[in-house]
């Protein structure tokens, strides 16, 4: 299970993400849909724990990323 809580990106006074909240069960396929700029490369990016977020955190099976290496 892939947990988002709060997630937030910002570059100075830009916020490239907002406080996103979502869950993902084990099985479950999503897809991010959004216009260009909107901040899904971002949001991605910082699932997969290669950008750190300004605030917020991931879990992955209850471990939070930001805790653990890749």
């Amino acid at each position: 299970m892939i947990k988002v809580r709060d997630l937030s990106k910002n570059y100075g006074d830009v916020e490239a993400v907002k406080s996103i909240n979502f869950e993902i069960q084990d099985g479950e396929i999503v897809g991010f849909l959004g216009e260009n700029g909107a901040g899904k490369t971002t949001a991605l990016k910082m699932i997969t724990g290669y950008l750190s977020p300004t605030s917020g955190m991931v879990e992955v099976n209850n471990l939070n990323i930001s805790d653990h290496a890749l």
